[in-house]
């Protein structure tokens, strides 16, 4: 039996039906005698476009009652000292500029189409080495294609060893699907998820965390977020980790309420594309890992060198194509480089050759490139100060 396409219109209403009894549902539990919630005509802004359709991430009505003093909201920013850099004056300032933007809260999703599809097994050309993975979100959007429904994935981690291009990946995949992305680096957080959550206007540097900037100021109410080496947090506090706000947002059902400290309304983070990448999942806590679907991705000769020739066309089409494509022999040489380094190094190999008078590489160029790297690399570690360390007899 064939299965008739639903009308993507007609879909979205019915998602958009769903949303709205799911938030009076909501906004039920939040009143104390748990009474019927007034509620207010929205302005017709969301309607499918060409571009497709979009839902709410925010309460506008609850923005302007907080704008108006209202909501919970105390104190105004104007009564502090007139210093308009206080955590509470950006806050407003945000809020202003939310209310103020002529898209309001609507966001749109990702419909896929034929195009988008053949975008993503497209793939398997630049990244074979993840293709369980890139099979996986084809057939959500064949899914989603036959349905007339939004595209829908389930938070993910890429585990595999350093070097397998993970990272590089991931950036293809945000570029296919046409939506934004943030890369946030687990091992570079030590508190318990600013990056995520926001810190609370009651810090001077307190800010909005990346996943409402992302949603705020975004297009997309499904922007692809990945967590690099997500297993790698260090927080400096261990009953305060990063994993506690990811128990909320890698769950549908609680990221449909997130709540940023700084932005202090509740955003729809439920339909964001979620992709972790990991070295292990074994310093991961358990309840992190069933949130996600894993995926195991070896390193194979043969598919790294279709990444090193990818990283190479990258940085070549940055300078205009102005190199010949180099020999087995070069990349060779290049091979025992990681992705994330074999972009600087092509760069400044090119560099090299600019200053020879060359529109080719040769092996001297990559030789030289990999002594600037290493030199870096070396200099870090030198002792800092004045002093130099005492001389072994």
């Amino acid at each position: 039996m064939s299965i008739t396409p639903q009308d993507p219109i007609e879909a979205y209403e019915n998602r958009r039906h769903l949303d709205l009894q799911f938030l009076l549902a909501h906004l039920r539990d939040q009143r104390p005698d748990g009474g019927e919630t007034e509620t207010h005509a929205q302005p017709d802004r969301g309607e499918p476009t060409a571009a497709g359709p979009s839902i709410e991430i925010y309460d506008a009505d609850r923005l302007a009652r907080r704008l108006g003093h209202g909501d919970g909201f105390f104190g105004d920013p104007a009564e502090n000292g007139g210093d308009e850099d206080t955590a509470q004056a950006r806050q407003v300032r945000l809020w202003n500029r939310m209310q103020s933007d002529e898209r309001g809260p609507w966001r749109k999703l990702v419909i896929p189409d034929e195009a988008l599809t053949e975008r993503l097994a497209g793939l398997d050309a630049a990244c074979p080495q993840f293709k369980e993975v890139t099979a996986w979100i084809v057939r959500a959007a064949r899914l989603a294609l036959t349905t007339g429904t939004p595209l829908r994935l389930d938070p993910a981690v890429v585990v595999g060893p350093p070097g397998t291009g993970k990272t590089f990946y991931a950036r293809k995949l945000a570029s296919a699907l046409g939506v934004p992305s943030e890369v946030i680096a687990m091992n570079l957080m030590t508190d318990r998820g600013a990056a995520f959550s926001g810190l609370a206007p009651i810090w001077r540097a307190s800010s909005p965390g990346k996943v409402a900037k992302l949603l705020i100021e975004g297009s997309h109410a499904c922007p692809l977020i990945v967590i690099d080496e997500i297993e790698k947090a260090s927080p400096i506090n261990p009953s305060e980790t990063p994993e506690n706000v990811l128990h909320s947002l890698l769950e549908r059902e609680n990221a449909a309420r997130f709540v940023d400290e700084f932005v202090d309304l509740p955003i729809r983070a439920d339909h964001i594309f979620w992709l972790a990448t990991a070295n292990s999942l074994d310093p991961l806590p358990a309840s992190i890992v069933d949130r996600l679907i894993i995926f195991q991705v070896e390193q194979k000769a043969a598919e790294m060198l279709v990444i090193q020739k990818s990283i190479f066309h990258e940085a070549n089409l940055r300078v205009g194509q102005c190199f010949a494509e180099p020999g087995m022999a070069l990349f060779e040489v290049t091979a025992r480089h990681n992705p994330r380094t074999l972009s600087r190094l092509w760069d400044i190999a090119m560099g090299f050759a600019c200053e020879q008078g060359r529109r080719h590489l040769v092996a001297n160029d990559v030789r030289k490139a990999e002594q600037v790297l290493l030199a870096g690399k070396e200099g870090a570690k030198r002792p800092i100060g004045f002093i130099r360390p005492a001389e072994r007899g």
